[in-house]
């Protein structure tokens, strides 16, 4: 039995090698979409058009493959979304020659002279409306390639970014690549004009980060920086070993994540958390006006652009929010049952809450809240004692013990 080659035409006729033209001429029948056809119209060969169920085009490869040498043309390169890798699931693998060729997304980058080694590729054939890809889930790439259709065209990409504020890509648009007088590339600073245009079939989008330079501070920043580092009053921050703590129990591993800071003081963990997160958002939370200014020094000193400090009650205001990954929640007074129903609620699945507290009460507020929700949960105490100097030596002076009880969402 023959086996079929699967022979990728990359952008057009011209990319075909002498190999590649060789099998076909040599080929009984030739499979392929009816634009691929046409270009061997002279040649004689019998023909499988590939149109309408593709299983019905397998069952019609099937019945003549015995003795036949066969020729399957896709589009671009065969195994990047294309035919061959249909018929992979449908033929043993020795039953198929695959001849790959320049694929769409390798001939954009090539034509806006990038590399795209470190390129997202996503295709959004099949798709209907941009509600059915949440791009906050791929908004930490610095590179992304989208494969459009008819339906999810360049303007509905456009409208995604804007539905999830996402300003920081420019965007290009690339039609009719490989045909001379029809390719076109745009590019564009403002998403907004995209949705105002009108693009030809077949395009692709590729989005490029903007390069941002790193913000200068006026000192190093690390996490669990000296308490006298930020500006605080009578005390209220929570402590730097414990601030550590706190933090590696948010579990910050995405660079996008969004972190809700509860009763955040002087801000300081929000802001070691924003360092982590440098593409994503904190939202620091205090209802103390006077600590709002504290804390919005402190934001300005370490240049944090991604903490929004917000001068309310919890939960007031939080309508506008993003939905949180992450919550620490450092205060919550005689309201903490209230604030622990509204924090489960709009936590993302599989997000993390994290509470500090030294109030015995507390911790049985805290747990009863997580449980009472699903959460799963764990309770760690913390004790710190620094040393102090004394006449002929140091001795130690202990802090008061802290609990950090952490919660994680199911889903």
């Amino acid at each position: 039995m023959n086996a079929i080659d699967v022979i990728g035409t990359g952008l057009g006729r011209d990319d075909l090698t002498p190999k590649h033209l060789e099998l076909i001429r040599a080929c009984d029948i030739l499979v392929g979409g009816e634009r691929h056809l046409k270009w061997f119209d002279g040649l004689g060969k019998q023909t499988i058009p590939i149109k309408g169920p593709i299983a019905e085009v397998v069952e019609a490869i099937r019945e003549k493959m015995g003795r036949n040498r066969m020729v399957v043309l896709a589009s671009g390169d065969p195994l990047f979304y294309g035919i061959g890798s249909t018929l992979i699931q449908y033929f043993d693998k020795a039953q198929l020659n695959i001849h790959s060729n320049i694929s769409s997304v390798s001939a954009a980058f090539a034509a806006i002279k990038e590399p795209w080694h470190d390129a997202l590729v996503i295709s959004l054939h099949g798709r209907k409306g941009a509600e059915t890809l949440s791009f906050s889930r791929f908004s930490s790439k610095d590179k992304i390639a989208f494969l459009t259709s008819p339906d999810m065209h360049p303007g509905v990409i456009a409208e995604m970014l804007g539905r999830e504020d996402i300003y920081d890509f420019r965007l290009c648009v690339l039609e009719n690549l490989g045909a001379r007088d029809l390719e076109r590339i745009s590019w564009f600073e403002n998403t907004d004009l995209v949705s105002r245009q009108t693009f030809r079939d077949p395009n692709i989008v590729i989005l490029l980060r903007r390069s941002v330079q790193t913000p200068t501070v006026s000192r190093e920043t690390y996490i669990g920086m000296e308490d006298s580092l930020f500006t605080h009053s009578k005390g209220l921050i929570t402590k730097s070993e414990v601030r550590c703590i706190s933090i590696s129990k948010l579990k910050l591993v995405k660079k996008d994540h969004v972190l809700w800071d509860i009763g955040s003081g002087s801000g300081s963990v929000g802001i070691e958390a924003s360092f982590l997160i440098p593409r994503g958002l904190v939202y620091a939370v205090e209802k103390h006006p006077g600590r709002i200014q504290d804390m919005v020094q402190n934001i300005n000193n370490f240049n944090c652009s991604n903490v929004k400090a917000v001068n309310a009650e919890f939960p007031a205001g939080i309508e506008d929010f993003k939905t949180p990954d992450r919550i620490f929640i450092g205060g919550g007074g005689e309201n903490l049952a209230g604030i622990m129903d509204v924090c489960c609620e709009r936590l993302a699945p599989a997000g993390r809450i994290v509470v500090n507290t030294v109030l015995l009460q507390t911790i049985a507020t805290t747990l009863a809240g997580l449980e009472k929700h699903g959460f799963s949960t764990e309770a760690v105490q913390v004790q710190v004692s620094r040393s102090k100097a004394m006449p002929y030596g140091d001795r130690l002076e202990a802090s008061n013990p802290v609990w950090i009880i952490s919660g994680v969402k199911q889903g």
